[in-house]
Order: C-alpha cells, then sequence, then structure tokens
C-alpha cells in the first residue's frame, strides 16, 4: 500500500516504514473503493449479461417467427398462379371478342335485313303498276325478290285459313289452320315452278332456273295484293273474302301460263302442239289444288265437329 504522506510503498503494513504515517483509514477506503468498484463492474457486467441473454434469444426467435408466418411460395406454384391468371385475362379477352364478333353479326344481318326489305319495297311498288313489263326486264339479280314473293303468297294462304278457323270456333288452329296450308301452298308453287321448267325443257329452250323465279315471283305481285285484301276482308265479308283468294289463285295460273308463252315455244317436229302441253300443265296444277284444297276443307271439318278440345 503506498503512504499517502510520502508515497512509499508498505506493503500490507497499517503504519509507513518511512514516516509512520497511519495507513489504516487509506487501506480501508482503497478497500473500500476497490469492493465498489468490483461491485459497480460486477453488477454491470451481470445487467449486461442478462439483458444480452434476454434479448438475443428474442431477436433469434423473431426471426424464425417472421419466416414461418410468411414462407416464401415455390417457384412452380407461383408459374402456376400466374399461367391461370393469364390463361383467365385470355379466356375474358377472348369471350369478350366473341361477344364483339356476334354483335357486329347480329348488326350486319339486321342492316342486311333492312336494305333487303327496302330493296323488296321499292321493287314491289315498281313491278305493282306494271308486272307483265317489269317480268321482261328483271334478272338473275331479282330471284331473291322473286322468292320473297312466293314465301308471302304461301303465309298469306295459311294466314287466312287460319283466321277463317278462328272466326268458326274450330279446334286444331295450329296445325289444320297454319301449318298445313302453308306446307299446302308452298307445294304448289313449287309444282307450278316445276310444270314450267319442265315444259321448257321439253321445248329445248335454254333458260336459267333463277330467272324463271324471279320472273314467275314479279307476276305473282298483284297475287300478293289480293291475298292482303282477302285478310282483310275476312272480317266484313266472308264470301267477297273467299272470291278475292280464289282470284289470288287465278293469277297464279295466269303468271304461269304468261311465263310459259313468253318463251318461244315452238315444236313443230313433235307429235303434240305446244298448246296441249300448256293445257296439261295447268290441268296437273288444277289437279293438285284441288286435292290440297279438299284436304283442307277436310281438316277444316274434322276440326269444327271435334269432341276434343282446341290445341
Amino acid at each position: 500500500m503506498q503512504c499517502p504522506v510520502c508515497n512509499h510503498e508498505n506493503g500490507d503494513a497499517r503504519f509507513c516504514e518511512r514516516c509512520g504515517s497511519n495507513l489504516t483509514g487509506n487501506h480501508a477506503s482503497s478497500d473500500l473503493t476497490d469492493t465498489v468498484t468490483h461491485t459497480d463492474s460486477g453488477s454491470a457486467d451481470s445487467e449486461y449479461t442478462r439483458w444480452s441473454s434476454t434479448q438475443q434469444p428474442a431477436s433469434y426467435e423473431a426471426a424464425p417467427t417472421r419466416s414461418s408466418s410468411v414462407s416464401p411460395v415455390p417457384s412452380s406454384v407461383q408459374d402456376n398462379e400466374n399461367a391461370s391468371n393469364l390463361g383467365s385475362a385470355d379466356g375474358s379477352a377472348q369471350n369478350q371478342g366473341a361477344n364483339q364478333w356476334s354483335n357486329i353479326v347480329q348488326n350486319e344481318k339486321v342492316q342486311q335485313a333492312k336494305e333487303v326489305s327496302k330493296q323488296y319495297l321499292s321493287y314491289f311498288l315498281s313491278v305493282l303498276a306494271r308486272p307483265y313489263q317489269s317480268m321482261k326486264t328483271v334478272g338473275e339479280q331479282h330471284a331473291l325478290h322473286g322468292l320473297v314473293t312466293m314465301i308471302l303468297f304461301a303465309l298469306l294462304t295459311s294466314t287466312y285459313v287460319l283466321i277463317t278457323f278462328g272466326r268458326l270456333e274450330a279446334d286444331g288452329l295450329f296445325i289444320s289452320g297454319f301449318l298445313r296450308p302453308l306446307l299446302y301452298a308452298a307445294i304448289i308453287l313449287v309444282v307450278a315452278i316445276a310444270l314450267i321448267y319442265g315444259v321448257l325443257k321439253l321445248e329445248r329452250i335454254t333458260f336459267r332456273p333463277k330467272m324463271l323465279v324471279a320472273q314467275l315471283g314479279t307476276l305473282l305481285i298483284p297475287a300478293i295484293i289480293t291475298l292482303v285484301l282477302a285478310n282483310v276482308m275476312i272480317f266484313i265479308s266472308y264470301s267477297f273474302a273467299l272470291s278475292l283468294l280464289v282470284l289470288s289463285y287465278i293469277i297464279l295460273f295466269v303468271s304461269m301460263n304468261t311465263l310459259l308463252f313468253h318463251h318461244p315455244l315452238d315444236r313443230t317436229k313433235a307429235t303434240i302442239d305446244s298448246i296441249y302441253s300448256v293445257l296439261i300443265v295447268n290441268a296437273v296444277l288444277f289437279y293438285v289444288i284441288y286435292r290440297l284444297l279438299t284436304s283442307v276443307i277436310a281438316g277444316f271439318y274434322s276440326g269444327l265437329f271435334s269432341p276434343f278440345g282446341r290445341w
């Protein structure tokens, strides 16, 4: 221990060996100082050790917790999800494109139908004044108009029968009053075209089938007006409406004969004259109309006196 007076090193003595100063108080104070110093350093070390021991595991445990809560997604799963997202996007795009295309097609069809209806209306009005003169000037491009005229002829005929069945409260309106007359009227028109075609082939006349349909449809325009009047007049006078219906089919006969004689019928080397060929054609068409008409009338009376309810 160092003497505080003369700075002599005395070891563990209580009194200084050089000057005799009392070293007890300094020793105690130095021991106390050393004790306090060691105690403070120990406490600090213990605090640091305790803090580090409590903080480090927490930090080490926090990292696995975060890693467990947010686990890395495998690349295959991410690829599948990306592929599914791209597939759904492509599918929605394709569906949207298909819907847009269908809308465009529908709009085009509607526009085409409107254009055809406008063209047919102007064609109808122009032909109505001079059917025969118009028949000589039509071309193959009017075949669609002729076909529309024939469809209207069949529909108006079946509508007339349907209204008649409805006014007389007959049964089986849909079949006997609409479908059957519609089918029969279509058969009559097909037979008329087939007969004209056969005669022209027999006469060895060069012609085009589309032109034949266009010409016959042009000549049937007055029959359409007659059938429209018949469907209207049935609510006013049944007998007059029936007369108009008969007149429309007379126009069909006249149109067929007009179309036949429009072509140069010349069978000088044949055993039968052309007039007889035309008469045969008219007889066949009349027989077909008679048979179909009797079938419609038979269906009408069977529905009128049927004990079953209306279909």
